[in-house]
């Protein structure tokens, strides 16, 4: 917020002091008194603009994808990952190192939109998902369809980079997805309003929360576990079927799998502001029956979110399937 300073105007009071009738000696001026101080200027007030985060998180994705289709998917990773960001291959991995050896099929394009993205109180988190397809020759159609999921984090110079980006494939869309991006909460936000958090801590207790959660899934399945966690407008994207938008969308798509499922969380983040974070693992079910091992089938992401003092809620979450190892 811009602060606008005010002053004030002194003015100078002289009175002249007249002397006596007759008097031989010259009329004196008094002196006058002292100009009043001009009132100090108000201190600028720092504020989070979240709804310029948030078109700003969505531009950065979008310019994400117009590069790849100008210099192709290799460049648009490599210039758009953060230093640290992550993919996954199927393993998480250096997203920057994994795309320097990476050479995609020349001529081929792969295309995506943002229709959904959030952007944390501090304006330092953010994250958007929406359709994606990929075309082996740019001219012809689609081969691949899905839905991907990028996390963004802010940098020192303002930037957005990629923190991590997992997608999975999904059937075509009946029709173009429109987007509906619209700012939750508060448009701006005093930073000296913030939450005051320890990002270590509260991360340690996002990753705590997961892995209660699939605790939860062993001892009551998955929609009984799932059941307090949902936010009112999760999105829940599968492989193979249309994302499920909301909370009776999500009930009914666990309903549809009781085969027992379990995770582990590998890592996630926080925002400074500690009301959105994320987590990431590898989903586990049984390899063949319920007496035998557990094996990684997918890997997965979680958006999560917390009111002030509340517990954290199910913005988001994919399962991407992992390549079947061959047996032996």
């Amino acid at each position: 917020m811009r602060s606008q300073a005010f002053s004030w105007i002194a003015l100078g009071v002289a009175g002249l002091l007249a002397a006596p009738a007759f008097s031989q000696t010259a009329p004196q001026t008094a002196p006058a008194p002292p100009a009043a101080q001009a009132a100090p200027a108000p201190k600028p007030v720092a504020v989070v603009d979240r709804q310029a985060a948030l078109d700003s998180v969505v531009a950065a994705e979008k310019a994400f994808a117009q590069t790849a289709a100008e210099k192709g998917t290799r460049e648009a990773f490599l210039t758009f990952l953060a230093d640290d960001g992550l993919v996954f291959q199927p393993d998480p991995v250096n997203g920057k190192e994994a795309w320097k050896a990476r050479q995609p099929p020349p001529g081929s394009l792969l295309s995506w939109y943002p229709v959904h993205s959030e952007v944390s109180l501090a304006g330092d988190l953010g994250f958007n998902t929406g359709p994606f397809d990929f075309r082996q020759k740019r001219e012809e159609k689609p081969v691949v369809f899905g839905q991907f999921s990028t996390i963004w984090a802010r940098q020192a110079d303002g930037s957005w980079k990629a923190a991590l980006d997992l997608g999975t494939a999904t059937p075509e869309p009946p029709s173009p997805v429109a987007p509906s991006i619209a700012l939750t909460g508060p448009a701006k936000v005093e930073v000296t309003a913030l939450p005051k958090v320890d990002m270590a801590a509260a991360l340690t207790a996002l990753l705590g929360a997961d892995r209660a959660f699939a605790t939860a899934t062993q001892e009551k399945g998955s929609p009984a576990a799932y059941e307090p966690l949902l936010a009112d407008d999760v999105r829940l994207v599968r492989a193979s079927r249309q994302p499920a938008l909301g909370r009776e969308a999500a009930r009914a798509l666990l309903a549809e799998n009781p085969q027992p499922t379990t995770w582990e969380p590998l890592g996630g983040g926080v925002a400074r502001s500690g009301d959105l974070g994320y987590t990431y693992g590898f989903v586990k079910r049984h390899e063949d029956g319920p007496e035998s091992p557990w094996i990684n089938s997918s890997n997965y992401l979680r958006v999560w979110r917390k009111e002030k003092d509340g517990p954290w809620k199910l913005a988001f979450e994919v399962f991407s399937p992992r390549p079947n190892k061959p047996k032996a």
